[in-house]
Formats: C-alpha cells, structure tokens, sequence
C-alpha cells in the first residue's frame, strides 16, 4: 500500500514531536521553555477572566460588584482556584490570617468653596470626577465642616530646587495652624498614610490628597489607600490636581470653606493566600511566582488583578498537562489584601524568611562563639547574610500584577536599575542593588520579548506590588506590568499602538475593570513571557550565572553579601516579624497604590 505525502508529513511531524519530548528535550532550557509557552491556551485564559467576574459579590451599596479580600466575592474567587489547582495534581495549602476590612458606604460627599464635588462612586459617564475616598479613610461622623489649609506645595516642576515631598515630614507642619482645619496636601515624595498621620498629628480634622500635577498621569483623582496597620482615625479623600491647584490660588487672597461627609465600615476578618506547588522538582530550589487575587472595594477587579491571577492559573494548568519534569520546585502564590497594602504577601514573607533569617543568625554565632548578634562585626554580619541566602530554599520571586490594560505597554521590571534608577517612581533610592539574579530574571523576560519582535518597557521599582516584600528579604526577583493609571505617550504609541495621552488602564480601581476593560493580545503574550520564563528556571539546575559572567555594564553582579541596604532592610523586617519558630513550614514535602 502506498502511503500519501499528506500521511508521511502527518507521521513525520509525530515523530519528530514524540522525539523532542522525551531524552534531552527537557534538559534544554530554552526549548523547554519554549515548547510551554507555546502551548498557553488564549481561549482557556480569556475564560479564567469570565469566571472571575461571574465570581464577584454585590457592593455595599450595590452600585458594582467586586472580589475585594474579606468578602463573599473574594472567597468564591479562592474557591475557584483551589478546586481547579487540586484537580490538576498541584499540592495546595491555605494560610489565613486575620485582615482589618474596609468599605466606603453611600452618603460620602464633598463640598469646597460652595461647590458640590463629583465622587468617582457618583461620576455619570463621560463626566470627570473630582475626589474618591482614600480606602482606610476615617469616618466623619456626620458633616464635618472646617477651613483649607495647605502645607507646603510646590507647584515649579521645573524648578532645579522642585520639592515633591509635600507633607512628608513634621516639620513640613511646624508654624502652621491646622487645628480643626481640612489640610490640603500634594501627592508625591511618600505613602499617603504618612502625609495623612502627619496632619491628623498637627491637628487635622481631614486631608485631602490633591494629584501631583508634574506630568498628565498625575493630574486625575488620587485613588489610593492608607493601608489596613495606619493609625490615621481621621477623613482622608483624594482630589484632581486642577482642583487642589485652584483652591491653593483662592487661599492666598481668602480662607476657603470645606464640607466633608464620609460613611466607611471598618472591621476585622480572616482571609487567606492560597499557595499551590508542583509534586516534583528540587525542594532547596523553590523558583516562585505570584499574583494578587483581590480588587478594590469598587470593582470586579478583571485587569487589576484578575488578569494576573488568570495567567497563574493558565500556565499552572499547561505545566501540569504537559506534565513538564521541572528540576526546581514552583511554587504558585494567589495573595489576599494586596489592595489594602500588600497585606498577604507581607505576611507571608516576614512569617517564611524572619526565622530563615534567625536560624542563620544563630548558626553563625554558635560557629563564632558569640552569644549576642550586637557581638557581630560588619564582615561578620555578612557572613549571616551569605548563610541566610544560602539556607533559604525560595531562590526567586516573579509578580504578576495588571498584565492585560485595555491600552497597554509591554513593562519589564528594571532589574539592574540601569535605565529607572534617577526615577522618581523607584522607591530603592541610594546605593541599594537588587539581590543577585535579579537582572538575569530581567534578561530572560527580555529573551523572551527580543523573540517575539516585541518592545518593552523598563519598569522603575515602584514597590506598589507584591515583590516589594521579597525584595526587602532578599530575594531576586521581577514581573512584568502593562501600565495603570499613567497616560500612554507617542513614542509608546509609536511601539504599541493604542491611544495617546490616554491611561494605560482609564478604569484603574474602578467599576467598570471588568471582562471589557482587558486587552485579550496583551494578556495572552505576557501569559506566554510567563510561561517561558519560569518554565526556564525551572528546568535550570543552576538559577542565575557566576558572579563574575553577570558583572557586565549596567548588570547587577552584588551578592546580598555585598548588600549593606539589603541588610538594613532585612533587619527592619526581622524587627517587625511576629513569629520566631526556625523553619520554613511551607517547605518540607510542600513548600497600590500608597503614594
């Protein structure tokens, strides 16, 4: 019987794809890597976002919906991604913690000067709002009434001398008299909950937070949060910088009147982070990647952040069905509260590294006998910080936070600070360096762009996100982001396409973040660029290069022993850790906006 070429082409191409699968094929890296993300599923993934939303719970004041941590939403969206994780053979574990919640209720309103104030809650569409409430705000108990009182705003953005620190420190406060005033304070230089303790400490009776101004992503209401651990009891909104602006005008010729009325609940729950890892791999090289699963109060959340929860849970199902052999443990995180200020992923890393740090700390004392870690010298110090890299099993941590916006950019987290150091929105100012292996993370998610004739953008380490904790321990890490509330620019447009002068994410905390609000393309490549990258460590025996092939131009090449800011940090976190048990339970055979 004669074969057809139709049928020898059908049989070739099984047997070179049987062959590629089996032997050395998975001792490859790249073609691994490669071979997983070519297999996401974009129909699959655009489903998990569907899902998600149908998920969301009704808001307190039924205007929306959402999935935001402590509410019924949130739990179904947990329910859904331990079931699925479960089903496909991944080990699953919950850690709960108690998390203090927070709610806007209907009746907030705002007025200055006479003039009634449109909240993003209210704003009817095509209308710009003028003010949100800053989540964690304190209750007005009523109508409260008072005085403007600005602090120290700059509005010279040129100026060689320009200061963005409004409010920043008390002595910002010292002469002022704001006892019983509304302070009006400019965003920029520090969290929000900062400049709001600092006025409610000068005798405020409410802030508001005006936009920045110094470029057009900082012009719109602010829409932050004073995180769930502020000590701030007082009202706290956020306006337009045109308003704060033209309120600043009128008070240096007249006092201007405000009146603020802000209904908020404010209770303690349990949430929890789900944390899911592969049966298989090399327990002492955990490579971990993570998203938030929460959203806003306001919202459903799909963009921020259902479309990196979504591409966790797509690429988790692709490694199990391709049941890829990964030398290294992965370890997946779907974190609670990250919109109340990085709550989960905070609890997680000081309860996992506070007591890898301690037992490191000990090991070294009992091998010098020494009794007390003040006994330590500087070199000696850094004989902990090697042995506390070397012991912990976690190795790196890859965030996905905001990877489908409606008018994208392809952002890659700066690894080496090489090109975001001098920007004001990289909060590791000095001479801190990333923890070795960050840049390598930066290069591959590159690798994997440079593949696909993608451009990208490097992204200054903002710490708005949920690498901010494993930064602060010590760990490598990177993520990749496509933008929020920030305006797209020509040359962007120019790489990108989409609109000018127009916000990456226009419904950024917002209601409408829903199933319409994700850019289907964007998503799925930066699911792909997911895939790629943590499928390559994960089949790398060894993580990052030798010190001395990575120390190239504009490259990070210091060890955390080199690390004198890395220290600080990690000993600013050892300070705040509540738990000091002295190993990793986790391990074993299983392992916003602020300013």
């Amino acid at each position: 019987m004669q074969v057809s070429k139709t049928t020898q082409r059908s049989i070739l191409a099984t047997l070179i794809s049987s062959t590629l699968l089996t032997g050395c094929f998975w001792d490859d890296p790249r073609r691994g890597a490669n071979y997983v993300s070519d297999k996401v599923d974009r129909e699959r993934l655009i489903g998990h976002l569907v899902t998600l939303e149908g998920l969301a719970s009704k808001t307190t004041d039924g205007k929306s919906i959402t999935r935001a941590a402590g509410t019924q939403g949130y739990q179904n969206s947990t329910e859904f991604i331990i079931a699925t994780l479960k089903e496909r053979g991944f080990i699953v574990t919950t850690q709960e913690f108690d998390f203090r919640t927070w709610q806007e209720l209907a009746g907030s309103k705002a007025k200055v000067d006479g003039t009634d104030l449109i909240s993003v809650k209210d704003a009817p569409d095509g209308i710009e709002p003028d003010f949100a409430l800053m989540s964690y705000s304190g209750n007005s108990n009523g109508q409260l009434d008072g005085m403007l009182a600005f602090v120290t705003p700059d509005f010279r953005f040129d100026a060689p001398d320009y200061d963005s620190t409004d409010g920043c420190e008390t002595d910002d406060f010292s002469g002022k008299d704001l006892t019983g005033k509304v302070a009006v304070i400019q965003r920029g230089g520090c969290a929000f909950d900062t400049k709001a303790f600092n006025a409610q400490s000068a005798g405020a009776k409410a802030v508001i937070v005006f936009n920045q101004g110094n470029d057009e992503g900082r012009k719109s209401v602010v829409s932050g949060t004073l995180g769930s651990t502020t000590q701030v009891t007082i009202p706290v909104l956020g306006a337009r910088f045109a308003l704060g602006q033209d309120w600043y005008n009128k008070t240096q010729s007249g006092q201007v009147a405000a009146s603020l009325t802000v209904n908020t609940k404010d209770e303690d729950v349990v949430t929890q982070n789900i944390l899911a890892e592969t049966p298989i791999g090399n327990p002492e090289q955990i490579v971990m990647l993570g998203a938030h699963l929460d959203s806003v109060p306001e919202g459903p959340g799909i963009n921020d952040n259902g479309s990196g929860s979504s591409g966790l849970l797509e690429y988790a199902i692709t490694l199990s069905e391709l049941e890829v052999p990964v030398k290294n443990k992965v370890r997946f995180a779907w974190w609670a509260a990250e919109e109340a200020g990085l709550v989960g992923s905070e609890y997680y890393t000081e309860n996992l590294f506070a007591p890898i740090y301690n037992k490191a700390q000990q090991q070294i004392l009992d091998e010098l006998g020494l009794k007390d870690p003040s006994e330590l010298t500087p070199d000696q110090v850094e004989l902990v910080e090697a042995r506390y890299t070397h012991i912990n099993r976690v190795k790196m941590y890859l965030n996905f936070d905001m990877i489908g916006s409606p008018n994208y950019i392809y952002g890659v987290m700066d690894g080496d600070l090489s090109d975001t150091k001098d920007s004001p929105d990289n909060a590791y100012k000095g001479d801190f360096k990333p923890p070795y292996g960050t840049s390598d993370i930066e290069s591959i998610f590159h690798e994997f762009f440079t593949d696909k004739e993608e451009s990208t953008i490097p992204q200054a380490l903002s710490k708005r996100s949920d690498y901010a904790g494993f930064a602060d321990w010590g760990i490598a890490f990177g993520g990749l982001f496509t933008g929020a509330e920030k305006v797209k620019t020509a040359e962007e447009v120019e790489k990108f396409g989409g609109e000018i002068d127009v916000a990456y994410d226009k419904c950024y905390h917002q209601a409408c973040d829903d199933v319409n609000n994700i850019n289907q393309s964007a998503i799925y490549k930066n699911t792909q660029a997911m895939a790629y990258t943590t499928t390559y460590y994960a089949l790398s025996e060894q993580l990052f290069p030798d010190k001395e092939d990575e120390a190239k131009p504009n490259a990070m090449a210091n060890t955390l022993t080199s690390q004198p800011k890395v220290k600080l940090r990690i000993g600013e976190k050892l300070k705040a850790a509540e738990s000091t048990s002295d190993h990793d339970h986790f391990h074993g055979d299983f392992d916003q906006d602020r300013q």
